[in-house]
């Protein structure tokens, strides 16, 4: 329902769900905790990679948003409380490509 809504008022719900709305939703996005959104990889997760993308359980991947969590929208690195940009940079991708939401994956 959520990315019917998208698809046919993308451009009235563009500041909703993107600049400048997501910037405080990232500033706030630890305490708005619902259900995992994305993949949060560290610095010490190196050498181990491979093994934790092959623990993601969609394993027909269409698409792949990535983010450092630094530097986001002029607030800095907002660390982890960044996956807001991905979560939503992919409801853009879904409604203005038709990627279908279950075959996303985000990474930060």
């Amino acid at each position: 329902l959520f990315f019917r809504l998208l698809k046919d008022h993308l451009e009235e719900l563009m500041p909703i769900i993107y600049t400048p709305t997501v910037g405080l939703a990232c500033q706030k996005y630890g305490l708005l905790f619902r259900r995992p959104r994305g993949l949060f990889i560290t610095i010490h997760d190196k050498g181990h990679i491979y093994d934790i993308l092959k623990n993601w359980p969609v394993k027909n991947v269409k698409a792949v948003c990535f983010t450092d969590g630094e530097r986001i929208l002029g607030l800095g690195d907002q660390g982890c409380q960044g996956m807001g940009i991905p979560v939503g940079k992919m409801a853009l991708y879904t409604g203005c490509a038709a990627i279908n939401p279950n075959t996303a994956s985000l990474l930060l």
